[in-house]
């Protein structure tokens, strides 16, 4: 495997970094953060943001796909065509490899797909292997590049019924014949949080078929620590990864991964002495050669086996894990007896969290003046008990645009609560039709009792909306406009001046 460097997944926040090639190296894009979810007569499809790939196109670094939607531990493929756009992407960016994630995110009720809302642990036994590899497999002939799958993280705890972390992971690279990316923060994470030591993952790894390293900084939360990409890598982790480099004799790229929320509070030059720090590491690695598997990977096939043979399809197991994990975090009825036991799980506890924050968040981002409106009008523990009621009636998306258009359907159907919050209903209907029209392509026409910009004035400094002049105005909201409102889709023009 060629040689890249050290490198920084991309992110508009970041732009300034990937000016200079010599200190970053390697630029890794998550496609599907650029893609909207768009539908029409015809149903959903993705569609790519052409102007955004066409900038990262321009940068002088070597380019690395990493897969942040279609993971291949689980046994539910997303029911949208995916394989065209990400093509397209591949022969735009000309990756070394692409990656995805060892997990699953979407579950199949009565012929109906749902999804997690977060990339969840896929089931580790013989069937997890055999359903891995096979999705592996397929997505290497659709796309026609070397494929890398990523070290995932788990919250919950280890199984007696489980194939250990590193054997299930070696299984999987020796039958599929693929690489790994090695994310050594999430092993790190999974260590703290209870899982197999780091270097015991590592004693049964391939260390060949490791062809790239991501690391990153995380937190703690009740009792666990997170896989946050929230701030600069740990120093034990440093010193982990100094142990580690020097035995992947085929490592070609070491990755920093921040997200770009955290971008703005630990700033630029502190990203870009991580790179720094990244560039140290990258000296350790070993002469690039071509070496044979561990002996003991023999081993780990022997171990896979005694977990227990796989009888029928292995998608029936499989399944029934994954339909058994996100019953527990919805707190519903456990599917299979086996997995009973993950309704005590605190891993499934913090799970449940981190999906309600991170739908909550895309609420308040495509509803932003609605959601601050709510909050002056009920208070928090009223929209806290709102938004749960909706978590409970439907499940999440990805796509914060169809989270928001489907919580304002729901929010408007609480006729009362919006008739007692001043310009809630008006606002709303606004800010869903701004959602609508880029997810749609759908034209809204709109009448507002008051001046809508004194209102979106007061609501930018958290202020409850007093005085409004009352006068009528006609306002229409159409796809492919910018986006003046502040919301992050959409965009509206005054009609009749």
């Amino acid at each position: 495997m060629r040689q890249l460097g050290v490198g920084l997944v991309y992110w508009p926040e970041l732009a300034p970094l990937f000016d200079d090639n010599k200190i970053l190296n390697v630029l890794e894009v998550e496609p599907q953060a650029f893609w909207e979810l768009v539908g029409g007569q015809d149903g959903y499809h993705y569609r790519i943001n052409d102007t955004i790939i066409s900038q990262i196109e321009l940068l002088p670094q070597d380019k690395l796909i990493h897969g942040i939607g279609q993971p291949v531990g689980g046994t539910v493929d997303d029911p949208i065509e995916y394989f065209a756009q990400l093509r397209r992407v591949v022969r735009r960016l000309d990756p070394a490899w692409v990656s995805e994630h060892l997990s699953f995110n979407r579950t199949r009720v009565s012929e109906r797909c749902e999804e997690s809302g977060f990339l969840l642990p896929p089931r580790q036994s013989a069937a997890g292997v055999s359903t891995a590899v096979s999705n592996i497999r397929r997505f290497c002939q659709q796309v026609g590049r070397p494929f890398a799958f990523e070290t995932g993280v788990s919250y919950v705890r280890p199984r007696s019924d489980e194939i250990e972390d590193g054997a299930f992971i070696a299984a999987i690279a020796a039958r599929a014949r693929c690489g790994i990316l090695l994310d050594l923060h999430n092993l790190w994470c999974n260590q703290l949080n209870g899982r197999q030591p780091v270097l015991d993952v590592l004693e049964h790894l391939p260390v060949d078929r490791v062809w790239e390293l991501h690391l990153a900084g995380g937190m703690e939360y009740q009792g666990f620590w997170l896989d946050g990409h929230n701030d600069a890598i740990p120093s034990q982790l440093l010193q982990l990864a100094e142990q580690v480099v020097p035995q992947l004799s085929n490592l070609a790229a070491i990755i920093f991964e921040i997200l770009p929320e955290h971008v703005g509070r630990i700033g630029i030059d502190k990203v870009y002495k991580q790179l720094e720090t990244l560039h140290a590491l990258w000296k350790l690695r070993p002469p690039q050669k071509i070496v044979a598997a561990r002996s003991n990977v023999n081993g780990v096939a022997h171990r896979v086996t005694r977990q227990g043979s796989i009888t029928g399809d292995p998608s029936t197991e499989v399944c029934a894990w994954e339909l058994s994990l996100v019953a527990a975090l919805r707190g519903g009825e456990i599917f299979d007896h086996r997995f009973a036991d993950l309704q005590d799980d605190p891993g499934v506890a913090v799970l449940r969290q981190l999906i309600s924050d991170a739908r909550r968040a895309s609420v308040a981002r495509a509803l932003r003046y609605s959601s601050i409106l709510l909050l002056l009008g009920v208070g928090p523990g009223e929209t806290h008990a709102l938004l749960n009621e909706y978590f409970c009636i439907h499940a999440p998306t990805s796509f914060a645009s169809l989270e928001a258009d489907r919580f304002a359907t729901f929010l408007r159907s609480h006729a009362s609560l919006c008739a007692a919050v001043p310009y809630l209903l008006e606002t709303l209907a606004f800010e869903q039709a701004l959602v609508r029209a880029t997810t749609y392509g759908v034209t809204t026409d709109l009448v507002w009792t008051i001046d809508p910009t004194a209102l979106f004035a007061s609501l930018d400094k958290g202020c409850a909306p007093t005085g409004l002049k009352e006068v009528t105005n006609a306002m229409r909201v159409s796809p492919g406009m910018p986006a003046d409102s502040g919301s992050e889709v959409g965009g509206w023009t005054p009609m009749g001046k």
